[in-house]
């Protein structure tokens, strides 16, 4: 099962409404899902009504691994928002699914961003706001 971490978000930090069916099954079942292209067989993200890849509207949410290889991250210092200065540092990383997909979420429990090696295997951590009813993606080292 998916690791569930419960945090204090500072605010509802869902990106975008064509992505709900993504936010409420990650924050009611913990299910890694991405939208699925039945035409080409391709994964991609963000969630759509139309394939990225061919155009197909023959797109489906599917079951994904959660497993996938840093592809670059961040470590913020200083507050962007004022309720985020208590969360910091915060790192984010953008990571290359195993699905082919790159998502981006909060990097947890990496210790010195310094020796955090691009390409480094992660797996997705759920970051649930029960308060504020969300659930975002978190990433951590294998």
């Amino acid at each position: 099962m998916t690791q569930v971490i419960k945090v204090n978000l500072p605010y509802d930090l869902r990106t975008s409404s064509d992505n709900d069916v993504f936010y409420k099954t990650a924050h009611e079942e913990q299910n890694f899902i991405l939208p699925y292209c039945n035409s080409c067989g391709k994964y991609f993200w963000p969630g759509a009504i139309i394939c990225q890849h061919c155009g197909s509207f023959d797109v489906e949410w599917k079951e994904a691994s959660g497993h996938g290889k840093i592809y670059s991250h961040v470590e913020g210092r200083f507050s962007f928002h004022p309720d985020i200065k208590e969360y910091l540092p915060i790192a984010i990383c953008s990571v290359v699914l195993d699905e082919g997909p790159r998502v981006f979420g909060r990097l947890v429990n990496y210790g010195e961003i310094e020796k955090v090696p691009y390409d480094a295997p992660v797996h997705i951590v759920w970051l649930t706001d029960d308060e504020k009813g969300c659930t975002i993606m978190g990433w951590e080292m294998d």
